[in-house]
Parts: structure tokens; sequence; C-alpha cells
């Protein structure tokens, strides 16, 4: 999937979002994330991991719920006032066309340059954070979508 281009004064842009999870942001382009949703109960699966929550009806299809700490060995986050992203799938498996991300809050809106970005040492970086950097002085983790959906398909496809 490639990221929408925005060109201002000659720059190109990627519109992106700054998503919050319970330790850390996620950076994903905005055509990624197909919409937030509020947070309700997923319906648990017969074969699920700790990190993979249920599933949910989401425009009139099942897609599965999954908590990003907890596959990447954290603790489940919080699930009071949180919301999903529904992200798109990146189209390798067309049985998987789409899955939501338990999140904390609102997502923030943000153009990126090439330049904007510097990757730095994380901490706490987890196996499906493929880097970690810094954008406009906030640290957030690019995620493996990949990786995320091969995990994925191991219960749901």
């Amino acid at each position: 999937m490639s990221a929408e281009l925005v060109t201002k004064d000659g720059v190109n842009e990627v519109s992106s979002l700054l998503i919050p999870l319970h330790d850390k942001q996620l950076l994903l382009p905005n055509v990624t994330v197909a919409e937030i949703i509020p947070f309700r109960a997923p319906t648990a699966l017969a074969e699920q991991s700790g990190w993979l929550l249920g599933q949910l009806e989401w425009r009139n299809i099942d897609i599965p719920v999954i908590s990003y700490e907890a596959l990447s060995g954290g603790a489940l986050p919080p699930t009071e006032g949180a919301r999903l992203a529904v992200v798109n799938g990146t189209g390798a498996k067309s049985s998987l066309p789409f899955y939501a991300i338990l999140i904390q809050g609102i997502p923030k809106l943000t153009h990126v340059k090439e330049d904007d970005i510097v990757k730095v040492d994380a901490m706490h970086s987890g196996p499906y954070d493929q880097v970690a950097v810094s954008v406009y002085d906030e640290q957030a983790m690019i995620p493996n979508l990949e990786m995320i959906e091969n995990e994925l398909l191991k219960y749901v496809g």
C-alpha cells in the first residue's frame, strides 16, 4: 500500500497519524487507517492468543482486534475509554482486508516529510516495531504491518 503524497512548496509530504497506545505511539500513513471507532468488546475466537482480543463486526464484516502492546510482549492495556483503529490490510492476503488495533486516545494528524523523521534508539522496542523515530520532537514507532498480519493469519487466516 503506498502512502498518499501531498506536494507542498515542491516538497513531498505524507499525511500521517500519530496513534497513541498505552505506553508509546505508532506512526502510520493516514491511508493505512480506515476509521477510528469507539471501543466495544470483541467476541472471543475459538483459538486465540492473549494479544488477539477477538473479533467484531465492522461495516458488515468480522475483523480481528489486537493489542499491539500485548503482541509485542507487554501487558494488555486498559480498555476503559479506549478506541479502535481499523487498519487496512496490506493486500498481501485477501483473507485479511482489515483488522483493528486497540488504541488509547485520539490520533493526531500530521504531515511528514522525509527530512522530518529522525531514527532514534528505542529503549522499549518490540519485535513488531520496524523502527523508532522522532517526528517534530515526538517519539513514535513505525510498526511492521506485514509481520503483524502474518501473525494474525495464523489465527484468522
